[in-house]
């Protein structure tokens, strides 16, 4: 079966892809918020076996061997995209807390000059109404050590991808034995990160490369035999999560760390696959595709608004009197479930989502109405 594709602005879309990170996107999200009031297969596949690590071999799957011939360009190229924006938000964020600080709100750390401009590389939660963007820092070294280490390797005439593989996984396991011996602290936290993320950007290079055309197994022998390899995995490893953000949560040793990734990735792309041809409207999928970076941003501020709605009707209609405004000031992880239903998690799901989405939005047209305004101050001046 071939990836269905659609031509906008002369451009192949991979809209198996597209899925699969719109799909990504729910999950991260939905694992912040009582998994969003929905289940994805949760129970098969728990939800911090994977998630981040989906994100990554994505990533991996769009690289491209002619990044290598312009190394410095490529990685200027993704500075500016992943740490530069990161950087900003995280700037517009300590001002944010400062306003907050003002209405008694204790959520954050204090707005300091190491927590401004070193912190985001260091750990990236300080501010915590942004923490998701401590992902952004160990992705850009992902793809800026896979450029380097990769044109390294073809001066030496080395370019088998299983190589690099198991070069990968090695490094891996080796940043996963760091945390587990307590060095996942400061500077050492965002080297592990890095090095835990690794063998799962590999993995998207190879199957780009190397299984994506061979991946035709049928789709009964492929369920079957995945959820053959979890059931075991669940019978005997008594916690399959961990916690890629402060690298720990490692109980389960070396491997099965990505060996989970490894079957949650395989889940959600067979699903992802099949799932494609049967989505006649795109645009919902798209509009998350598209925007995932920022709602990996903002999904924390986006969930403070939908808490900031039940406050406001709490104090204007005299409604959910069980609303805590304590907890609202002074802790991130309250979220107000209105008489203990899970199905709310719904609607911080829908707010962590699409609040980013529309953050993005307003960027962008601010963006282009400034652009517009140089535009005319330009032509302005050369005429007269």
């Amino acid at each position: 079966m071939e990836t269905k594709t659609l031509t906008n602005r002369d451009e192949r879309i991979n809209l198996q892809f597209k899925l699969l990170a719109a799909i990504g996107a729910v999950i991260v999200v939905s694992g912040h918020c009582y998994h969003g009031g929905i289940s994805l297969a949760y129970e098969w596949f728990p939800i911090y076996s994977f998630n981040v690590s989906l994100f990554v071999f994505i990533s991996g799957y769009f690289y491209k061997p002619k990044y290598e011939k312009t190394v410095f360009r490529y990685i200027w190229k993704r500075f500016k995209r992943l740490v530069i924006p990161a950087y900003l938000w995280n700037l517009i964020y300590g001002v944010f807390i400062l306003l907050l600080n003002n209405a008694g709100y204790t959520i954050g750390a204090k707005v300091t000059p190491f927590n401004l401009f070193v912190m985001p590389f260091v750990d990236g939660e300080a501010f915590e109404y942004n923490l998701g963007s401590w992902f952004v820092y160990p992705l850009f070294l992902c793809c800026v050590f896979n450029v380097l280490f990769r044109k390294l390797a073809g001066t030496l005439k080395i370019r088998n991808e299983y190589v690099f593989l198991l070069i990968y996984l090695f490094v891996g396991m080796y940043g996963i034995h760091l945390s587990i011996e307590g060095h996942n602290i400061g500077i050492m936290r965002l080297l592990t990160r890095t090095m835990f993320f690794l063998p799962s950007y590999q993995l998207g290079v190879i199957y780009r490369a190397r299984w994506e055309k061979k991946d035709r197994l049928n789709n009964t022998a492929y369920f079957a035999l995945l959820f053959a390899v979890q059931i075991i995995l669940l019978t005997f490893v008594q916690n399959p999560e961990y916690a890629p953000s402060k690298m720990s949560g490692f109980s389960n040793g070396l491997i099965i760390p990505y060996v989970t990734v490894v079957t949650g990735i395989a889940f959600w792309l067979r699903i992802s696959r099949l799932l494609t041809p049967v989505i006649n409207d795109w645009r919902l999928v798209l509009l998350i595709s598209d925007n995932t970076y920022s709602i990996m941003i903002h999904q924390m501020f986006g969930f403070m608004c939908v808490k900031w709605l039940f406050c406001i009707l709490y104090r204007s209609a005299g409604s959910f009197s069980d609303f805590n405004i304590h907890f609202l000031r002074e802790n991130i992880w309250y979220y107000y479930i209105p008489k203990g239903l899970q199905q709310y998690g719904m609607l911080y799901l829908a707010g962590g989502i699409f609040i980013p989405i529309g953050i993005k939005k307003i960027c962008d047209m601010l963006y282009s109405a400034a652009i517009a305004v140089k535009i005319h101050m330009i032509h302005r001046f050369e005429s007269g």
